[in-house]
Formats: C-alpha cells, sequence, structure tokens
C-alpha cells in the first residue's frame, strides 16, 4: 500500500467522521428524512469506495475484502444514523453492506492497468457526495450561506485535489 493509498483512507474516515459531527450538531435542525438520506450516503459512497480499494489491495481473496468493506460501510452508515432516528440507522446499515459489497466486487473484478484510475474515480464521486451533504444539512438547517458554499470556490478546490493526488503518482 502506497503513501497516497493510505491517505486516501485516511481522508475517507476523517471526512466520514466530520458528517457525522455535523449531523450531530444539527441534528435537531434537520427532518428525519435528510437525516436518512445523509447515512443512507454516507453508508453508501464510503462503503463502495474503501470497497473498491480493499477489493484491489486483497484481490484474490473476495471474502476477506467483501466482509471488511461491508463492516466498514455498515458502521459509517449506523453511526451516521444513530444522532437521528432508528429508519436511519437501518438506512445507513444497509446502504453500507450494499455498497461495501458492490466496491469489493468491483476492485476484484477490475483490470489491472485499470486500478488506479478508478480508485482515483471513486474518491472524487466520494468527496462529491460529501460535497452535497454538507450542502444538503445546511439547506435544510436552514443557515446563511457562506462563501465556501459557491460552486465556483468548490469546482476549484476539487480541481486543486485532482492535481494534488495526481502528483503523488501510482496508488496500487
Amino acid at each position: 500500500m502506497t503513501i497516497a493509498l493510505l491517505l486516501m483512507l485516511i481522508t475517507i474516515i476523517s471526512l466520514s467522521v466530520f458528517v457525522l459531527v455535523i449531523t450531530v450538531m444539527y441534528r435537531n435542525n434537520i427532518s428525519h428524512m435528510t437525516g436518512m438520506m445523509v447515512a443512507m450516503a454516507i453508508g453508501m459512497s464510503a462503503g463502495i469506495t474503501i470497497g473498491v480499494i480493499v477489493g484491489i489491495l486483497l484481490s484474490g481473496n473476495l471474502f476477506q475484502s467483501t466482509v471488511i468493506a461491508v463492516l466498514i460501510g455498515m458502521v459509517l452508515g449506523c453511526l451516521v444514523g444513530i444522532p437521528v432516528s432508528i429508519w436511519a440507522v437501518l438506512d445507513g446499515a444497509l446502504s453500507g453492506v450494499m455498497g461495501g459489497m458492490m466496491g469489493s466486487m468491483l476492485g476484484e473484478m477490475i483490470m489491472q492497468e485499470y486500478q488506479d484510475p478508478l480508485i482515483r474515480i471513486m474518491f472524487m464521486l466520494f468527496l462529491w457526495t460529501i460535497v452535497f451533504i454538507l450542502w444538503g444539512i445546511r439547506e435544510t438547517a436552514s443557515e446563511g450561506k457562506k462563501m465556501w458554499n459557491h460552486p465556483a470556490i468548490t469546482v476549484i478546490i476539487f480541481m486543486l485535489i485532482i492535481i494534488g493526488f495526481h502528483q503523488f503518482g501510482s496508488l496500487v
């Protein structure tokens, strides 16, 4: 495992924990449906992204990669759903299971020359999901707009992230 891949895994976990903290902070201001969507989005996106990474790293052992990815996706989905409701917990857990299974299967089956681009694509999709979750929570909580919510700033930040991760070289 390269340093860039380890940094990517740490980023996925820490951003998921950040969304958990934001959900706890705004739990009284967001609806149950929004909380369910947040839990589902975190469970699915973290599960599928980590599943792809673990499926590639443990290539040839689908059982282990599936169990690891399912557990991580399920735990993250559950944790984000706890502050909202039992339905959000169930929604997040099941989405994490589904995302982890799909990600590990995709990581196991992908050809070697496409492993690096696939990890980068999945990580970018995870980051976009986090941005939309934070926008949705802010919109639902009826908080005033802030500068970093502007789409142009978000696009610039993502371009810098893409360039930065491209500079790390190969991930696998």
